[in-house]
C-alpha cells in the first residue's frame, strides 16, 4: 500500500479509513487521484463522477459510471461494515458513513 504522508492526511482532513478508501480506487482503477482533488470528493456520487472520467482520460480503459458506484458501494459495505441500504449517491462519506 503507497505511503500518504500524514501532512497531507491532515490537510485534508481524511483519516486512515478515508485515506485507504481513495487508495483502494486508485488500485482498482489504475489512477492517481491527486490531493487537491480529493480534498474536494465526499460524496459518493462525485467520486464516481471523478472516477469514471479520470479513467476514461487518463488510460487505455473504458469504464462506466454503474461500474464504479457498484464498486465504491461494495467496498463501502465490505471493507467498512456500512449497511448497503445506507449508501446512495448522495453520501458523504464522512459525515454520513462515518469513515474517518
Amino acid at each position: 500500500m503507497p505511503h500518504v504522508p500524514a501532512p497531507v492526511i491532515e490537510k485534508l482532513g481524511m483519516g486512515l479509513e478515508t485515506v485507504e478508501f481513495a487508495i483502494s480506487i486508485e488500485e482498482k482503477y489504475g489512477i492517481k487521484m491527486p490531493d487537491e482533488d480529493l480534498a474536494d470528493l465526499a460524496l459518493v456520487g462525485d467520486i464516481a463522477v471523478y472516477v469514471t472520467n479520470r479513467v476514461n482520460m487518463t488510460t487505455n480503459n473504458d469504464v462506466e459510471i454503474d461500474e464504479v458506484i457498484e464498486f465504491l458501494m461494495d467496498t463501502l459495505a465490505k471493507d467498512y461494515d456500512i449497511p448497503r441500504d445506507k449508501i446512495d449517491l448522495k453520501s458523504h462519506v464522512i459525515t454520513d458513513l462515518g469513515l474517518c
